[in-house]
């Protein structure tokens, strides 16, 4: 509440008090209207999918990530096939999830996602879109099995998206242990399918999930890969130079592994890479 309070004095100083009456009405019709509503709709081309609507805050959060990753999402629903197999790493509270499941009701999704709040949030819209093709797993993706330090926030906040695995720069308030396992290991022991599709989101943490399963990125079957590339230029974020890697180290390991590597999209620090193998 301090922090909306904050806000509205910095609207108020810097725009006026007309932009200052618009932010309230703006937040008192949210807070009303998501009190009576329970959900709303988000839609590409002609997949919809169903969310919660828990409070306004969780509702703006996936709007505005519905929108900033439009692009990517359309992508990734074009190129995604009946009989594909897509691994959404870092799933959030699954706004890659519920659509690739959705598009293709006969495809196999796995959803990574180590956040209680998410986690609940996630399987609420499962249920509430009636889809019975996503195994979710609640641990964080690394390049080892046990234990890891993980950060989030203080209060518990669904669909926070800056979580990640603690690297030794990191200074979050509030750390966690949480479970981690690498794709390899999950794969060799049958516990999922090898993935033809995968999607990396994991704030920084993007090397240690591409370490931990690089027998199942170079398997032929794996043709695309869509990876998020957090750059270390926003000042108390975790990102790939944390870890010790750069993004021509992320390039050359994709290069390594069969693929050829693109940059599609970028906003901000964030690189998205499109990594595809040729299908001859």
């Amino acid at each position: 509440m301090r922090s909306k309070i904050r806000e509205g004095l910095d609207i108020l100083s810097e725009d006026g008090p007309i932009s200052f009456i618009m932010e309230i009405l703006s937040f008192l019709y949210g807070t009303i209207h998501y009190s009576i509503a329970d959900s709303y709709t988000l839609a590409i081309s002609n997949t919809e999918v169903e969310f919660t609507a828990p409070n306004r805050t969780v509702v703006r959060r996936n709007k505005r990530r519905f929108e900033s990753e439009r692009q990517e999402l359309t992508d990734m629903l074009e190129e995604i096939e009946h009989s594909d197999v897509f691994f959404d790493i870092g799933a959030n509270t699954g706004l890659y999830t519920l659509f690739a499941a959705k598009r293709r009701q006969s495809a196999d999704v796995v959803a990574f996602e180590p956040y209680p709040p998410n986690l609940r949030l996630l399987k609420r819209d499962i249920d509430r879109n009636a889809l019975e093709n996503i195994d979710v797993r609640e641990v964080a993706l690394s390049d080892s099995e046990g234990k890891v330090e993980f950060s989030q926030p203080d209060e518990e906040d669904a669909g926070y998206g800056s979580g990640s695995i603690e690297s030794s720069t990191d200074n979050s308030s509030t750390i966690v242990n949480v479970s981690a396992r690498s794709g390899d290991e999950l794969i060799s022991q049958n516990e999922i399918p090898t993935p033809t599709i995968v999607k990396i989101d994991v704030e920084g943490a993007e090397p240690l999930v591409v370490d931990g399963m690089e027998n199942a990125l170079s398997h032929p079957d794996c043709r695309l890969v869509y990876c998020e590339i957090h750059q270390d230029d926003v000042e108390c974020r975790p990102s790939i130079t944390d870890f010790g890697t750069t993004l021509s180290d992320m390039k050359a390991h994709f290069e390594e592994l069969g693929f050829e590597a693109e940059e599609i999209h970028t906003c901000g620090s964030e690189i998205l890479l499109k990594a595809h193998k040729d299908a001859n």
